[in-house]
């Protein structure tokens, strides 16, 4: 009887660490985030900036935790949700346009899902992280292989910062023309983001 029960007090105690050190710690966006959105045309380039980003990270499994112990695991959710509304230019009818092609009525939103993260390099004191995701725009999903470069800040959030290049027509949205089509947009668009992640 004494076996029996030393055994199920040793199995709970070894349960409940477990669970313990496999603990999610869940984090939002913080601070003010910093993205932009830039293009060119057969004219001049053109640049929008995105005022508002809400997102949440995930990390599983860590303890005392740090960059340079962190793997591909660790990382467990990573969304991103940002408003078609608040994605502005200096230009109100470039905002306009830009809120059109994206068909902001339709679909409000712009969001990316992370799938998986492949690959995490360590090197003075930051994490060059190689990862898939899925980003949503004007209705239409597009799988995206990225890189960020993530560390840690002096206040405990977490920064990811790096560009993203993708394609209008990923998204259905064919490149604007404008003046009879003697103005042609570039299919190519960029997007550089330094956001913090914190509890």
């Amino acid at each position: 009887m004494y076996l029996k029960t030393l055994i199920t007090s040793t199995i709970t105690v070894l349960f409940l660490a477990g669970s313990l050190f496999a603990q999610d710690i869940t984090m939002t966006v913080k601070d003010s985030p910093q993205m932009k959105m830039d293009g060119d045309a057969n004219v001049r380039s053109w640049d929008a900036d995105i005022e508002r980003v809400e997102g949440t990270l995930v990390l599983t499994d860590v303890e005392n935790f740090s960059i340079e112990n962190l793997k591909p695991e660790n990382i467990k959710e990573l969304t991103l949700t940002i408003p078609v509304e608040g994605i502005v230019s200096d230009s109100g009818r470039l905002t306009r346009n830009l809120h059109g092609y994206m068909e902001k009525d339709d679909y409000p939103e712009v969001t990316f899902k992370l799938n998986r993260v492949t690959d995490i390099e360590i090197e003075n004191g930051s994490a060059r992280i190689t990862a898939e995701g899925v980003i949503n725009a004007a209705g239409k999903d597009h799988t995206v292989t990225m890189t960020t470069t993530a560390s840690l800040n002096g206040n405990g959030t977490i920064n990811f910062r790096g560009e993203q290049e993708l394609l209008m027509t990923d998204f259905g949205i064919d490149p604007p023309t404008a003046v009879m089509g003697t103005i042609r947009a570039r299919d190519e668009i960029v997007i550089s983001y330094d956001i913090n992640f914190g509890r």
